[in-house]
């Protein structure tokens, strides 16, 4: 009787509760104060359609498990955040929905923060949002776009495309004990495309911070569409313990999952599609206890830290920050189709020395038509222990213990699954045992990956089926269409006229003889200049000004068949990229050129000056001529911090011609140690080189992380001194191929400057 008694009063709470509930619907900022302060637990805050500028959402209102608060646009996507704005929730049960962050930047720190002041969110979810290129303008000016604080909160059905600027896009902070063991939802979401940032913090998600790596976070990260996310190494990166990443597809993404500091996370029932792009990963296993099971590898082609799987060395009495020795892993009913070799001890070197012990690797299937190579081993691997994993015929490799080869196809794979040949091992049984708990589906009954109709629907197209369902949102694209004009210049005026013509893109055509330059020419669109006849074109400038052009960011700037003598140029450079720090990209391509009679001693310094913090995506130069230049021609060696930050991700010069030039002729800088870049990457071929002097080298590299240099001669270049020197700290490629040297001096190489023959 008394339990029934509690029962009706806890019945007639709800009611009235209901009963009292109401909608509120708001225009303005301080509307959305007011309707915060006085919501009660199941009242709807209705923001109208239309564009909220410099939006300050607070939310510190409550509900309950049973009534949230719900904070919601009137119509889903037609709620449009711009300017400078935040949404900061520092409640309890409270869902917001259907809002767009576009057009903008954070007022201040992140763009969304699930803690208000020092209140942390508790029960709370955004779902079905978006947060599109909202960057604060300068790159290196770091921030969050997602941080989670408190517990059990959930970020789902939500998209974020393009974050150009410093900082992980999302991040689970472990700060406190109000904040661990969160068990926190991350699902259902579609991450779509970050460009490389050239640099470190370029991460999608990261849970923790190496320093609360012993942290349980218990954070669950499924379900998932990433990408083309290309920011660096590391996609998510995971320095916590207790994690699971469940069913995500990783979509032609630069990187890998990295379990970087933390013990006991599991990676299960992901599919990464490589799809033959370059520096495509899986997994990186670091630390204890960690769990990399029924996962599909298909076309990942990365290598070292971006192996399709990267099992590390350790760090002998390594701090949080390096890397604790791998022990206790479990890699097993993977499938690999087509992948570049995995890696196994990766990064050994003098400080990382302790290779893994106690892994066990079981249960995989290895498909590849394409490579010779199934692994590579850099150190003792004596205590990693092989158990009936299969390789294909095709691999030529002698392998270890535990792998069978035989014929294998993917249709065999999807249809016919390889029965477990090794059924009973005590080792394998006591993992058996665990996985009851700690897998969704326990260990598959039969070799490798086993979700083929996820896989199937994923080859379809990856990226749509997730996240934010807006009809305009379609697929993320680097490059807008653009509206084109072509404008004929025939002296300066017309071309200082023509760069105020509001249009996206402008052609320029340079139909006169002599252009005299008094002020810098700059854009930050499309902006193509050339000759119709490829006549000789005089250029001149005031003295002190820093550039005739400068490049700058978000511009996409091309030039062509254009023959110009630089002779009465006083200004410090031809080219300049802007010194803002933007967080834009750019790109720069020249073809079919002549510059001649450019010199220091009129004050020219450069052809092409590449300013700090701005960064290229392409720079390239083809079938030029560079002739008579008395100046540097390619210096991009002013990102001098040597904290990893670099001016270009892939710069090529190709069929290029120079001749009797004096000074340096490329000088490409990356300082420090970090290794979590993919650039600069250097392309160098097929290029004459003749009569060309400096006095120092004339090429330098520092830190390139990639360079090719194929099919190029040098004549009378730089005699008794050095024609490259490339300086590394951390570990590159450096290709030299059918290069030739007469009376020319000398390549300074080192370990990583490979001879292909």
């Amino acid at each position: 009787m008394i339990k029934q008694y509690f029962l009706l009063v806890a019945i007639s709470i709800v009611i009235c509760q209901l009963t009292f509930a109401k909608t509120i619907k708001v225009s303005t900022n301080s509307q959305i104060a007011e309707a915060n302060k006085s919501a009660i637990a199941g009242d709807t805050i209705i923001l109208q359609n239309g564009e909220w500028k410099d939006c300050d959402l607070l939310l510190t209102c409550n509900g309950s498990a049973i009534q949230p608060i719900v904070i919601k646009a009137e119509v889903a996507g037609k709620v449009m955040i711009t300017g400078k704005s935040n949404l900061h929730i520092g409640g309890n049960y409270i869902i917001v929905s259907g809002l767009e962050f576009v057009n903008g930047q954070a007022a201040e720190g992140d763009v969304w923060q699930l803690r208000a002041g020092k209140t942390v969110a508790n029960y709370c979810r955004v779902t079905n949002c978006v947060i599109r290129d909202f960057n604060n303008p300068k790159r290196l000016d770091e921030n969050y776009w997602v941080a989670l604080y408190g517990q059990h909160n959930r970020i789902d059905h939500c998209t974020f495309s393009d974050k150009k600027n410093l900082g992980v896009l999302m991040a689970v902070i472990l700060d406190d004990d109000r904040s661990r063991q969160n068990s926190h939802s991350i699902d259902s979401n579609n991450f779509a495309g970050r460009i490389p940032l050239a640099s470190n913090a370029g991460e999608i998600i990261r849970v923790g911070v190496s320093q609360h790596c012993t942290f349980y976070s218990n954070t669950v990260i499924k379900d998932n569409v990433f990408a083309y996310c290309d920011g660096e190494a590391e996609i998510i990166s995971i320095k916590s313990c207790g994690n699971i990443i469940r069913n995500n597809v990783f979509q032609e993404c630069q990187g890998s999952l990295s379990l970087r500091h933390g013990n006991n996370n599991t990676v299960e029932g992901n599919i990464f599609l490589g799809n033959g792009k370059e520096g495509t990963g899986g997994v990186r296993i670091i630390n204890e206890g960690n769990w990399v099971i029924n996962n599909l590898f298909y076309k990942c082609r990365g290598v070292n830290f971006r192996s399709p799987l990267a099992i590390m060395n350790g760090v002998f009495n390594s701090p949080a920050f390096r890397y604790l020795p791998v022990r206790d892993a479990v890699v097993a009913n993977n499938t690999f189709i087509n992948c570049t070799p995995f890696s196994l001890c990766e990064g050994s070197d003098s400080e990382r020395t302790v290779s893994p012990k106690n892994v066990y690797f079981f249960n995989n299937i290895f498909l590849n038509k394409k490579d010779t190579t199934l692994y590579e081993v850099f150190d003792n691997i004596d205590s990693i222990y092989f158990y009936n994993n299969i390789a294909d015929k095709a691999v030529k490799q002698l392998l270890t213990k535990g792998f069978t080869k035989q014929e294998v196809s993917i249709e065999v794979l999807k249809s016919t699954p390889f029965s477990i040949a090794v059924k009973s091992n005590p080792q394998l049984d006591s993992i058996k045992q665990m996985a009851v708990d700690r897998l969704a589906y326990g260990l598959p009954t039969t070799v490798g990956f086993t979700r083929w109709v996820a896989f199937t629907a994923t080859q379809k197209d990856a990226y749509n089926g997730k996240g934010y369902k807006a009809e305009d949102m379609g697929k993320w694209t680097a490059y807008p269409p653009h509206n084109d004009t072509t404008i004929n210049c025939a002296n300066t005026a017309d071309i200082y006229k023509a760069m105020k013509v509001n249009k996206e893109m402008i052609s320029i055509v340079l139909t006169g003889n002599n252009y005299h330059f008094t002020s810098p020419i700059e854009t930050s669109r499309a902006f193509y200049i050339y000759s119709q006849h490829k006549h000789l074109i005089k250029f001149s400038s005031a003295a002190q000004m820093p550039a005739i052009f400068i490049v700058k960011a978000g511009s996409v700037v091309s030039l062509f068949s254009l023959k110009i003598d630089g002779k009465a140029v006083k200004a410090n450079s031809l080219f300049l990229t802007d010194t803002t720090g933007s967080s834009n990209h750019y790109t720069f391509g020249v073809n079919d050129c002549t510059f001649s009679n450019f010199g220091s001693n009129n004050g020219c310094n450069h052809i092409f000056n590449a300013s700090k913090y701005v960064v290229a995506d392409n720079i390239n130069f083809q079938n030029c001529h560079f002739n008579n230049n008395s100046c540097n021609l390619f210096t991009l060696n002013n990102e001098t911090d040597n904290k990893g930050y670099y001016s270009v991700e892939t710069m090529h010069v190709s069929y290029c011609q120079f001749t009797n030039n004096n000074g340096s002729m490329l000088t490409l800088y990356r300082g420090g140690s970090d290794e979590s870049t993919m650039g600069p990457k250097l392309t160098f071929n097929n290029n004459k080189i003749i009569n060309c002097n400096n006095n120092g080298e004339l090429i330098k590299l520092t830190g390139v992380q990639q360079s090719y240099f194929t099919n190029n001669s040098f004549v009378n270049a730089n005699k008794d001194k050095t024609i490259i020197s490339y300086t590394d700290k951390v570990r590159a490629l450096h290709e030299q191929n059918n290069n030739q040297l007469m009376n020319s001096g000398s390549v300074e190489t080192n370990k990583f400057v490979v001879n292909v023959k």
